[in-house]
């Protein structure tokens, strides 16, 4: 046999051995065989034909039906002119959506590909990558509702995330090459919504789009605040009619940093208060938590398994505790009381997230780190609902411009049919009965 068929043999048989007994170099080749594969796709998906007319949503991270792209695609649903699909990853939001009426599919299913490969336009709440399949958007528009205005630097702005090492990394080939991998996270075309001057002035780097493409256009979610409507009963009745404080934190490292809320809050002297207020305290936790929220006191319910609609749960919200999530910038919009439960303040941002703005610029409200100060500052909240007014309008036009501080549904959906389709926004489909109060 030939020496140098030999030595190859050999060294091909000594590769396969090193992979073999290499469990990191076996689980690196599957990452970047993976990669390479959703590059491959991602780009081929630009040479689908698009369907002009053709508008394909989604939110949650695929799971939901709710927030922002719900109220889009339930107006754009009505308009003839278009056809518009719901993409999920959920059966139960497929089949809830399919019994109103709706075109909904799977984000794997035949049909569901066929429809991400052929979009124009696809409406979204995150990433392409956690709404839908990316692999297939390439060639699309996307624009991008996102889904709130925070302090937490995020994506392209996030020194931990997979996007900002590989376009900071000191390395030319694994930038270019990495790069690739980012832009399948993007669409051929991307926008992203915005509600003011100082919240545009930083997405340019946090989602990687230029200036030009940043919108302001608000938070349609929000719109629920400023009008009643039958989607407000899928609020239970005693939610409606008691005085609520609630509870909403955010994670802290997707729950590695988690402490038990049995050592965050005593749940006793919490109870006695709110028996002497006449207020119930709910607890709204984020999906990372730890601990179990006690159930022998009755005047402290924790509904973190409910379905309810965060948005709807604010508009009944009298007093809201929180620490660093975002939703206490949508509830300025309602100019009530917001007490900031920061408990772990350094340990956050030494661990967990950077920010755009410093803290305790931005927060409108007492920012307390003990529980003996957190019960005092509740029922000083709830006694002068009137205090830090000023300081709320204040920070509410720093996330929220003036034009974007009430109803935005009908200035989107004409921006999206007069800048981005170039369709008309007549010709409205007669009403199929559907439900407005769905909320999968």
């Amino acid at each position: 046999m030939n020496g140098k068929l030999i030595e190859m043999i050999q060294i091909i048989l000594l590769l396969l051995i090193l992979i073999s007994v290499n469990g990191k170099l076996i689980k690196k080749c599957r990452l970047i065989a993976k990669r390479t594969l959703v590059v491959t796709v991602h780009f081929l998906s630009k040479l689908v034909p698009k369907s002009r007319n053709l508008v394909v949503f989604g939110g949650e991270n695929g799971n939901g039906f709710r927030g922002n792209t719900k109220y889009l695609f339930l107006e754009m649903a009505k308009n003839s002119n278009l056809r518009c699909v719901w993409i999920s990853r959920s059966n139960r939001v497929v089949t809830e959506l399919n019994k109103q009426g709706y075109q909904a599919y799977k984000h794997h299913s035949l049909k569901g590909i066929y429809f991400q490969l052929r979009a124009k336009l696809v409406i979204h709440s995150h990433s392409i990558n956690d709404d839908f399949s990316k692999s297939f958007l390439g060639g699309a528009i996307s624009y991008n509702t996102w889904h709130g205005v925070g302090l937490k630097k995020v994506w392209g702005a996030n020194k931990k995330t997979f996007s900002y090492k590989i376009l900071h990394n000191p390395s030319f080939l694994k930038r270019f090459f990495g790069t690739f991998v980012v832009k399948t996270n993007q669409a051929k075309t991307n926008y992203i919504v915005s509600t003011s001057e100082a919240v545009s002035s930083y997405y340019p780097e946090t989602f990687l789009v230029p200036k030009k493409n940043v919108l302001q256009l608000g938070q349609v979610r929000n719109d629920v605040f400023f009008k009643d409507t039958e989607e407000d009963l899928a609020i239970p009745e005693w939610i409606r009619n008691e005085k609520i404080i609630m509870y909403m934190p955010t994670h802290r490292n997707f729950g590695k940093l988690e402490t038990d809320i049995n050592l965050v809050f005593d749940f006793q002297k919490l109870n006695e208060l709110c028996e002497r207020t006449g207020y119930k305290f709910l607890v709204k936790r984020h999906m990372y938590s730890s601990g179990q929220v006690p159930s022998i006191y009755k005047n402290i319910i924790d509904i973190s398994d409910e379905t309810y609609d965060p948005q709807l749960l604010l508009k009944y919200t009298d007093v809201l505790v929180t620490d660093y999530s975002s939703c206490y910038t949508d509830y300025l919009l309602l100019d009530r009381p917001v007490l900031f439960y920061s408990y772990d303040l350094s340990l956050y941002l030494q661990k967990s997230n950077e920010m755009y703005f410093n803290y305790f610029d931005v927060t409108p409200g007492p920012k307390v780190n003990e529980f003996s100060e957190f019960i005092a500052e509740l029922e000083r909240s709830m006694e002068e609902p009137s205090l830090y007014a000023e300081d709320r309008k204040r920070v509410l036009d720093i996330f929220y411009s003036k034009e974007n501080q009430g109803e935005v549904l009908q200035k989107q959906v004409d921006y999206i049919y007069e800048e981005i389709l170039g369709v008309p926004s007549t010709n409205i489909k007669v009403d199929q009965n559907v439900s407005k109060t769905l909320n999968i």
